[in-house]
C-alpha cells in the first residue's frame, strides 16, 4: 500500500470536500447501539474519511473522541470542520505505543486496505490498543454478497476483502471474542421508495439463495454489500 495514494485521498476517493449526510444517518442506525454508555469512554475511529465517524462521536457528546489517519488530506479535511484527529505515519506502532488505553475502536472501511500478509499483526495491534472487555467494531465489503467485485475493486488502494467466515479467522487469530456478525443497512427510513426497494431487495436476495443452494454453493446468511463485526478484547 504506497504512501502517495493516500496524499490527496479526499480528492481522489470522495471527489469533494463534504462530508455524507446519509453514511452519517447509516452510523447512528447500524453503530451507535454497541457504543459504550459512559460519555467519557476513550473511543478511536481508524481511517476516518470525511469524519462522519467523528462527527457521531462528538453529536453524542463523547468527550474523549479521537481519529488518527495516514492520509494528510484526510486529517485537514476534518480539522476543518472541527473534529479532533491527528496525522500518524504509522498505524500500527501509534497503537502498540498507546496500549490498553481505548475503551472503543471503530475501523470502518479500512482493513481491506492492509495487504494480506500484515493484516493479522495490523489487527492485533487494535486489540493491544483496547482496555479489557474493549470492543472493535470493523467494517469491510462482503466478498459473500451477490456483487463482491463491485466494492472490493471499487477503490484502487484496496488489496483483499473478506466473509464472515474469513474474517471470524482473523479475529480469533487476532485474540478478540465474542465475534458477532452484522449486515449493514444501507435502506433507512419508511418512505414509499424505500419501501418499494426494500420489498425488491429481499426478493432479489431470496432468489440468490435459491440459486445458491441449486448450485450447492456456500450460502451464507448475510448477503449485504458491507457488512460489520463487533468483537471483544
Amino acid at each position: 500500500m504506497r504512501q502517495e495514494y493516500f496524499e490527496n485521498y479526499v480528492e481522489h476517493a470522495f471527489g469533494d470536500y463534504k462530508q455524507a449526510g446519509f453514511k452519517i444517518n447509516q452510523i447512528m442506525h447500524n453503530y451507535t447501539r454497541f457504543f459504550p454508555d459512559d460519555l467519557d469512554s476513550k473511543v478511536l475511529d481508524i481511517g476516518i474519511g470525511r469524519g462522519e465517524m467523528l462527527t457521531v462521536f462528538n453529536n453524542l457528546g463523547y468527550r474523549d473522541y479521537l481519529g488518527i489517519d495516514i492520509s494528510p488530506s484526510t486529517i485537514s479535511f476534518c480539522k476543518n470542520i472541527g473534529l479532533n484527529c491527528i496525522q500518524i505515519q504509522n498505524t500500527e506502532n501509534y497503537l502498540t505505543e498507546h496500549h490498553g488505553q481505548f475503551d472503543m475502536i471503530t475501523l470502518c472501511d479500512v482493513l481491506e486496505h492492509i495487504e494480506k500478509n500484515k493484516v493479522i499483526e495490523f489487527a492485533k495491534s487494535a486489540g493491544i490498543a483496547l482496555k479489557n472487555n474493549g470492543i472493535i467494531i470493523i467494517q469491510v465489503p462482503n466478498m459473500q454478497s451477490p456483487d463482491p467485485a463491485l466494492h472490493r475493486y471499487n477503490d484502487m488502494t484496496h488489496e483483499i476483502g473478506f466473509t464472515e467466515h474469513s474474517l471470524n479467522q482473523l479475529l480469533m487469530l487476532a485474540g478478540f471474542s465474542d465475534i458477532k456478525f452484522y449486515p449493514y443497512e444501507i435502506i433507512i427510513g419508511w418512505s414509499l421508495k424505500n419501501i418499494i426497494r426494500t420489498f425488491v431487495r429481499q426478493v432479489y436476495l431470496d432468489i440468490v439463495r435459491i440459486r445458491r443452494l441449486v448450485n450447492g454453493d456456500l450460502n451464507p446468511k448475510i448477503l449485504s454489500p458491507v457488512f460489520f463485526a463487533v468483537a471483544k478484547k
